[in-house]
């Protein structure tokens, strides 16, 4: 196993420039992805939210810059979900809001300027969009954490509280369709998280997590892909450590669920840090297996967030730790740890998106950590993390800084990010 806590050492050098060129032994390759784009928020909620582009060309003159930002016409809608990977050529980029219940589409084409294309009418009876997806014919799946009406469990103080649901439109951002998350066997508010999706054995898997509501329930869901029959609700099992012991809470807020590579079992970490097989998904009695957990101290609540797949590894964040953890999963049923690589104690790492043409990440954070973001580098062979030490801003922190007064757009003050893509 391989920890490295070296970013709270190298995060305070002192009058570090703001973008020093990388080193030739840590240049991505020629195929490394031009820009990064940065769905963020401004602080005091005076002004504009925005999309900011950034160059992350290690050969250029202005890496690690802001090069241009589009503002979307609301301020504080806490700009939250960018789509986990960029859309096909020509499509547009789906990203929320989630204070103002907004889903903007932004075109991409011209890739150092966004422009805001439209914003979603609402969807009838489906409030505060969350999560995308992109179906194989271009549509776009959205989960919905609440509707319309009072939550099924008393006491809830949410008005709409309800269960959640999913929405499908096409690619121009037109409702197809929509249908309810609840399961009458199921007492608690299912709030749809996100997705993973399995055409080839008609499937979809649906987690239930909240964003700021009281109540939910802990379960996965599995659907008919071609109509959206819901097929099965499982309720999430507390996991193991290591060591054998159970790790109380580990079920809570399942998260994120990935495709493994035979297309027809999921992986996926639950927010409390339990990590669980799917299997059997083609078959009228699927299985939902508990195979590993994160040990933090209870009152911690893990923060296992939004992962990535490289290869044979699991990349997590996990928030409270202020880390990313590697897992080796290439026996889903017997996860690994073989690497951890720690952020200094102000920076709690949530969001994940790999570089398409390098060995690149780019890590946001939530709730402490949000006025950066950080570039880390891991091994497709090994699994072995490390961050990116070019890029620091004028206080010397590592990663690309969003406390400026001064953006393109103009002086609106500093910024907060949470989601982020890589651009080819």
């Amino acid at each position: 196993m391989i920890r490295t806590r070296g970013l709270a050492i190298l995060a305070v050098v002192a009058g570090a420039c703001a973008s020093p060129r990388p080193n030739s032994a840590s240049a991505p390759s020629s195929s490394a992805a031009r820009f990064l784009y940065v769905w963020a928020g401004d602080k005091d909620e005076k002004d504009p939210d925005f999309v900011a582009v950034y160059d992350v060309r290690p050969s250029s003159k202005t890496y690690g810059q802001v090069l241009s930002t589009t503002p979307v016409g609301m301020s504080g809608s806490l700009p939250h979900h960018l789509e986990y990977v960029l859309p096909p050529s020509g499509q547009l980029l789906f990203a929320n809001g989630h204070h103002h219940e907004a889903v903007m589409l932004f075109d991409v084409s011209d890739a150092e300027h966004p422009r805001m294309v439209r914003k979603l009418d609402p969807t009838p009876g489906l409030r505060f969009p969350h999560d995308f997806a992109r179906l194989p014919n271009g549509h776009v799946l959205i989960g919905f954490l609440r509707s319309d009406g009072p939550s099924p469990v008393k006491g809830d103080s949410l008005r709409p509280g309800g269960h959640g649901g999913l929405a499908e439109f096409d690619a121009d951002g037109r409702l197809i369709r929509s249908v309810s998350a609840a399961d009458s066997s199921i007492a608690e508010p299912i709030r749809l998280y996100a997705f993973a999706l399995l055409p080839e054995i008609d499937r979809l898997v649906t987690t239930s997590a909240p964003m700021m509501e009281d109540f939910s329930a802990d379960v996965v869901q599995i659907w008919r892909l071609s109509d959206y029959k819901l097929l099965r609700t499982l309720r999430v099992p507390e996991a193991r450590l290591p060591d054998g012991t159970v790790l109380k809470g580990s079920n809570g807020l399942p998260f994120e669920p990935r495709v493994m590579p035979d297309k027809r079992s999921v992986f996926l970490n639950a927010y409390r840090c339990g990590f669980y097989h799917l299997t059997g998904l083609e078959t009228s009695t699927p299985t939902l297996n508990a195979v590993y957990a994160i040990g933090t101290p209870p009152e911690n609540k893990g923060a296992c967030g939004v992962p990535v797949v490289v290869g044979n590894f699991w990349i997590m964040t996990v928030g409270r730790a202020n880390s990313l953890v590697s897992l080796d999963i290439s026996d889903p049923a017997h996860p690994k740890e073989v690497a951890r690589l720690y952020a200094d104690s102000t920076f709690r790492p949530h969001w994940l998106a790999k570089d398409p043409g390098s060995d690149r990440l780019v890590v946001g954070a939530e709730n402490g950590g949000e006025e950066r973001m950080l570039l880390a580098h891991v091994d497709p062979a090994s699994g072995k993390l490390r961050w990116d030490t070019s890029l620091r801003g004028p206080d010397g922190l590592l990663g690309i800084t969003f406390k400026r007064e001064q953006w393109p757009h103009g002086k609106t003050g500093e910024a907060f990010g949470h989601a982020a893509l890589f651009r080819p």
